[in-house]
């Protein structure tokens, strides 16, 4: 594992929960067989229609 990696882990309390700019990202398994890319392209997809 890159040492970057283990760092991080040592460090934060959770790591399914992480912060990106000023918004809180809660990461948990599914029992679908999405990718997490899949997911965040939807919701980006979603995001630009309500825009």
């Amino acid at each position: 594992m890159p040492k970057k990696i283990i760092e991080y882990l040592k460090k934060t309390e959770n790591p399914y929960q992480i912060k990106v700019g000023n918004m809180v990202v809660n990461l948990e398994y599914s029992k679908n067989s999405k990718k997490f890319n899949e997911c965040i392209l939807n919701i980006l997809k979603q995001k630009s229609k309500l825009g």
